[in-house]
């Protein structure tokens, strides 16, 4: 059997907060993008983990307030 690992990031835009994923990426803290929403051209300011939304609140609080 073959296994393959697929990383899938989800971006929130800042402007008009609307979510969207892409697979297999490896977005760096600094990088632009833009909103396939609206256009508006965004930084990565931070990368968080999924351990990291485990050891902090996140999982206790609505995720778009993280």
């Amino acid at each position: 059997m073959k296994v393959a690992l697929e990383f899938l990031y989800h971006f929130r835009c800042d402007n008009c907060r609307a979510w969207w994923s892409q697979a297999d990426i490896e977005p760096k803290e600094g990088d632009r993008l833009y909103c396939p929403s609206c256009g508006e051209l965004n930084t990565i300011d931070r990368i968080q983990t999924f351990r990291d939304s485990a050891r902090n609140s996140c999982l206790k609080v609505v995720p778009d307030q993280c």
